[in-house]
């Protein structure tokens, strides 16, 4: 009662009164912005393709602290996170790896050898938009399968020198401040962010980190731009991850760090400690004018990370280990077009190449017992991937268009510990699309396409195949899997009051990755099966006069298995079934609804306040589909108010402090024969508040 109290009281206090209208300005909608997750930067609304895009705006109205919080509001992205960062698009996803290709300013972010997405360490602060694509796509080779996540930082835009700086507080003892110099100057343009953030924590989890972006640029005219940006973080966290929680700890050690080991073992389990930086360099070059374009990027990507794991440092202190990994990966791309006119009839055809080369060293040491054997886990990991692509885009008389093209990618990894194993594999993968459309007015776009990508397997799927993979599933078993996904898109700006964006997609997944068992001996991980999903993805917004909007979004997904086998325990005996059946069972940790709905109130000039209640569908927990984790609603609120150059805002997350939750339990082992699911859990957070300020000159 007190927290339904105290969430009613913030939203009555906050809630416009009726007022006159006033005139509005229409901003630029973000379906008109430029995608650059393409090889052809065209409008948000003329790509025939399901994306979405969150401004940097939204991220600063939303409160978000990280990019996962800002993702899971998109429709077909599930918020997959035990602790570390991770989403899930359109259901494709494998136990132990990571998702959708992650991108900086369109550098690959491929970090360790089972790639998990490491969202916690990309400041929000210094995002200008993210770009979420879940279609089948050429742009970014093996991987995109899964979805691509391109996160496009800031630029300079405006003539003159300008900064900002901004100051927030909230729960946790979290506390953000952020300072910005940028501008343009003769043919100079430059950018200087740094950002600071600290959190204790929901779970009394310390978190800090530090974060420069510089840019500068040289304009050799309107059209032609070179430059070189630097991007640093240094990010450390103490976190409980490492362990999850079963019943008896969430419910008397929710929001602890620390907690015993069960109830009858008063062992402490301890937290696992990181630090981590990440730098970027980049050197750019690009030019566009009426008839050709060309990008060109060459980087470097280094990564640093420390993974203390204390989990057992009071029960089982010689199974506590340290690891060390340093990654360093280069890239180079270059692509280009040309337009080209003939009569009625436009026509951008466009190449590109693609190199990518990653070298990462992991060691291991056991600080407490430095006498025992490490060789299975000091290895070296070297992959490299070469691509090609060629687009064609095509428009007839300014209505119908037409988009196809090709890419060819060839994939080299090589992992090699102190046994010594060795894997040395290779794959050479053809991905296509092709994609009609019809283009009602400048404002509406209605398309059809059909397209095959791929999904590489993580390195680390190919060092479990060849430690423990035998001739049951060896490395040169292992194949990428293969997605064939159809869409039917129609996106629409009819007028201020509303806007849409809707998706029908089928999509046909082949070889899915998954546990691998040969009687009751586990051989790493394998292609296990094939699935199918099917799903409807809708956006909408509009501002229906000078002092309402609104935003909505919706997913409808039915994501199950066609076919495949995997161990799981049979109910309710608790034995272990090596190779259970899960054709037509749904894939496990993905609702069938989800939705949001968003209402903006404009009471008077430079105040806003806003609403949003987040709805996800229950999920299944297990392969099997018979345990269940609830459905959950959460309402997020906030109000700001700009005054000349100064701003200032309230805002609440979660706000009637839902229980959150990530659920471990695939086999649906019970707590004994005719037991209950002994599920463990990850926790997630709880009601957050935060007030700041903001100056910008």
């Amino acid at each position: 009662m007190k927290r339904c109290l105290v969430g009613l009281i913030f939203l009555a206090v906050f809630l416009p009164a009726y007022v006159m209208a006033l005139e509005i300005k229409e901003p630029v909608h973000k379906m008109d912005e430029l995608v650059v997750t393409s090889t052809n930067k065209i409008n948000a609304i003329n790509t025939p393709a399901s994306l979405s895009i969150i401004t940097g705006t939204e991220l600063e109205e939303m409160g978000a602290k990280n990019v996962i919080e800002a993702l899971g509001k998109i429709p077909g992205v599930v918020d997959s996170s035990a602790k570390r960062g991770t989403v899930v698009i359109r259901g494709n996803k494998s136990a132990m790896a990571g998702g959708p290709v992650i991108l900086i300013d369109g550098i690959p972010q491929k970090i360790g050898d089972s790639r998990y997405s490491e969202f916690d360490f990309i400041p929000v602060a210094q995002i200008e938009r993210i770009e979420v694509l879940r279609s089948a796509g050429i742009a970014y080779g093996p991987g995109a399968a899964r979805g691509v996540i391109n996160i496009i930082t800031k630029k300079a835009k405006q003539e003159g020198i300008h900064g900002d700086v901004s100051a927030s507080y909230g729960s946790w003892d979290t506390h953000d401040e952020t300072a910005s110099l940028h501008g343009r100057q003769n043919q100079y343009d430059y950018m200087l962010n740094i950002g600071n953030h600290h959190t204790d924590g929901y779970e009394q989890e310390e978190e800090n980190r530090l974060s420069v972006l510089a840019r500068l640029g040289y304009n050799l005219s309107d059209q032609t731009r070179i430059g070189i940006w630097v991007n640093h973080m240094d990010y450390d966290i103490d976190t409980a991850y490492g362990f999850l929680k079963y019943q008896w700890q969430l419910e008397n050690y929710r929001r602890d760090i620390h907690f015993p080991k069960s109830e009858t073992d008063s062992d402490l389990i301890w937290h696992t400690e990181k630090e981590q930086q990440n730098s970027i360099i980049a050197l750019e070059l690009s030019h566009k004018d009426e008839k050709k374009f060309i990008d060109s990027t060459l980087s470097w990507t280094g990564y640093d990370e420390i993974d203390k794991s204390l989990a057992y440092l009071f029960d089982k202190p010689s199974s506590v280990y340290h690891n060390d990994s340093e990654q360093d990966t280069y890239t180079v791309s270059i692509s280009g077009g040309y337009h080209f006119k003939f009569g009625a009839i436009s026509y951008t055809p466009s190449i590109g190449l693609n190199y990518e080369s990653i070298d990462n060293d992991v060691s291991r040491i056991y600080p407490f017992d430095p006498g025992k054997n490490t060789d299975a886990y000091n290895f070296d990991l070297q992959e490299k991937t070469y691509g090609i692509f060629w687009d064609n885009d095509f428009l007839f008389q300014e209505k119908w268009g037409f988009k196809t093209g090709g890419r060819l990618d060839r994939t080299e990894v090589k992992l090699q510990d102190k046994v010594p194993n060795i894997a040395d594999e290779d794959r050479t993968m053809f991905s296509y699309f092709i994609a009609p459309s019809y283009r009602f007015t400048d404002k509406a776009n209605l398309y059809v396409s059909a397209g095959r990508n791929y999904w590489f397997p993580t390195p680390r799927y190919y060092a479990w195949a060849v430690e423990d993979g035998g001739t049951f599933n060896p490395p040169e078993n292992l194949e990428p899997e293969e997605v064939m996904t159809y869409e039917i898109g129609y996106k629409h700006m009819l007028n201020k009051a509303f806007n849409i964006n809707a998706t029908l997609y089928f999509s046909d997944y082949k070889d899915k990755f998954g546990s691998v068992y040969e009687g009751t001996t586990s051989r790493g991980r394998g292609n296990i099966g094939d699935a199918e999903a099917k799903g409807i993805e809708l956006e909408a917004d509009g501002r229906v006069c000078s002092f309402f909007g609104y935003r909505l979004a919706g997913t409808y997904q039915d994501i199950q298995w066609t076919s495949g086998t995997v161990s799981a325990k049979l109910h309710p005996s608790n034995t272990t079934d090596k190779h259970a059946d899960i054709a037509g069972k749904q894939i496990y940790w993905v609702p069938e609804f989800s939705g949001l709905v968003g209402l903006d109130f404009f009471p008077l000039e430079g105040l806003k306040f806003s609403m949003d209640i987040n709805y996800m569908g229950e999920r299944y927990v297990d392969y099997l589909n018979r345990i269940k984790y609830p459905s959950k609603t959460t309402v997020d609120a906030r109000i700001s108010y700009a005054w000349n150059q100064w701003k200032f805002w309230v805002l609440g997350k979660n706000i009637f402090d839902e229980d959150l939750e990530y659920v471990s339990n695939t086999a649906g082992t019970l707590t004994s024969a005719d037991g209950e699911p002994k599920n463990a859990y990850y926790v997630q957070g709880g009601a957050y508040f935060e007030a700041g300020i903001s100056y910008s000159f």
